[in-house]
């Protein structure tokens, strides 16, 4: 891309992450991109899988970590069944007549059961899951964060151009569904630029779920006089220039637009800047952080509303990103790649 020198370099070694921190971000949600939960949620989106390895995660740690991680739910299981078993050799003692020691430990079996029930709700049952489902994924390979940019890297954020961009579409997967809507808008300055954006809506070619227009509102009627994909992503490629793309999840967007053109763009994605700057968090999708900005929430999944919304919590988040050393656009690309690691030890919550 003209204007940028990427150079492929090794990224510096990552300081350990222990084992409990990577347990107890084991809810990250990301932004709500679908009207569903993904199929079989508990597997990450895509069909991406976790890195083989990680560094400073050593293989005895991710192993212990998953042991632990996997073990919880039968843990509870076995030891409700063990206090039951424990019950009826109690109670054997006193009744041999099958049916009265059935009726005897029934209320007990009860009893059991609605503790365990209990102390599940309350130990293992993760906050926030009153939330919608939101799809899960380790897949970053999208936002290419190995690549270093030799004129950016130096750069303070204040210096740089950004274009905040969402899309929304048919369904949540890339190999299978389409872009129906781009918006954008951009920064300068550290300041978002007013009457500065871009909105497209797009024609998939194809009809839209039902269940997609009930969470965009956007109908085949209203898409179909609109310009396929690849003229609509030309625009928007014209629009973004050499600047830098961010967005919530945006390895999600961006892997949709690959499939039609590899964009070649430096990018944030704000979901990650969130778990490295926030890290006693669990929820980190963009209501979110726009709850804790007490930024206001307007046109809420309409692709410009989104884009617009995050814009705002991206620059909200600055004073925190600085806090924890983050001045530069090399800084903020290392913490989303350190953010992208621990998204990859963790299991998702199923």
């Amino acid at each position: 891309m003209e204007g940028i020198a990427a150079a492929q370099t090794p990224r510096p070694q990552i300081a350990a992450l222990p084992v409990d921190e990577a347990l107890e971000l084991k809810l990250v949600y990301l932004d709500d991109v679908g009207p569903a939960p993904l199929p079989g949620f508990g597997a990450v989106a895509n069909d991406a899988k976790a890195p083989a390895t990680l560094p400073g995660i050593s293989s005895a740690d991710r192993e212990a970590a998953m042991f632990r991680k996997l073990g919880s739910r039968q843990a509870f299981l076995a030891g409700a069944a063990i206090s039951m078993a424990l019950a009826a050799g109690g109670a054997w003692q006193f009744e041999r007549s099958p049916l009265a020691l059935l009726n005897a430990l029934l209320p007990v079996w009860i009893g059991i059961a609605a503790v365990f029930w209990a102390l599940w709700r309350i130990v293992l049952r993760p906050a926030g899951t009153n939330l919608p489902p939101r799809p899960l994924t380790a897949d970053f390979e999208p936002l290419r964060l190995d690549m270093r940019y030799a004129d950016l890297s130096a750069l303070p954020l204040e210096a740089l151009t950004f274009v905040v961009a969402d899309t929304e579409t048919t369904g949540l997967r890339p190999d299978g569904d389409r872009i129906v809507q781009i918006g954008a808008v951009r920064i300068e300055n550290g300041k978002l630029l007013q009457g500065d954006s871009f909105e497209r809506l797009v024609n998939p070619g194809r009809p839209i779920p039902a269940a997609s227009t009930r969470f965009h509102g956007i109908t085949d009627d209203m898409v179909a006089q609109a310009p396929a994909i690849d003229e609509i992503l030309q625009e928007f490629l014209e629009y973004a220039g050499d600047a830098v793309l961010v967005g919530h999840n945006i390895a999600f967007d961006i892997a949709f637009m690959n499939r039609i053109k590899r964009i070649e763009n430096p990018m944030l994605d704000t979901m990650l800047l969130s778990i490295g700057a926030f890290r006693n968090r669990q929820d980190h999708t963009l209501d979110s952080l726009a709850k804790q900005f007490d930024e206001e929430v307007r046109d809420r999944h309409t692709a410009l509303g989104d884009a617009e919304l995050t814009a705002r919590v991206f620059l909200r988040m600055w004073p925190d990103l600085q806090r924890n050393g983050v001045r530069r656009f090399g800084d903020a690309q290392d913490l989303c790649a350190d953010s992208a690691l621990r998204v990859g030890a963790m299991r998702p919550y199923a």
